[in-house]
């Protein structure tokens, strides 16, 4: 059995994974700045070690409902296409192992997850969704500068 360490999250009111090689850290975000008239799934930008970051409501995607962004929410930061971005979360897990053959081809996400998870697996007797954290993003082309 080949194993892939994935991130353990909490998304709204979900357990997902996201690849650790898709993860560079999680952080409390510092201060975020609004960014008037763009699309409601950015929930602002923030500056983490001397970048500029998009902030990504991905509960949005979920619910349809902006997430309440404060200083100190969890982020897990990603780079997709040469570019960062911090993807909001509930809380963190832990970093587990989790092999291709856990994940069930024969259980589907709920619709609103569907176009964000690639499979299902199963982690210590519960279902765990792996995003695909492109998708998250897709759309989101124009990231901060």
């Amino acid at each position: 059995m080949t194993y892939t360490l994935y991130l353990i999250a909490d998304l709204a009111g979900s357990r997902v994974a996201i690849e650790s090689s898709q993860v560079e850290s999680v952080v409390h975000v510092p201060d975020i700045v609004p960014v008037p008239k763009c699309d409601p799934s950015i929930a602002g930008i923030f500056a983490l070690r001397s970048r500029v970051l998009t902030l990504i409501d991905t509960q949005f995607y979920i619910t349809g409902m902006q997430q309440m962004v404060q200083k100190g929410t969890l982020a897990v930061v990603t780079e997709i296409a040469g570019h960062q971005y911090g993807l909001l979360v509930d809380k963190v897990h832990d970093v587990v192992p989790i092999a291709f053959e856990q994940a069930d081809s024969n259980i589907r996400p709920p619709a609103a997850w569907s176009r964000y998870v690639d499979h299902i697996a199963t982690h210590e007797g519960e279902l765990v969704m792996i995003l695909n954290t492109d998708t998250l993003v897709s759309g989101q082309m124009v990231p901060a500068t």
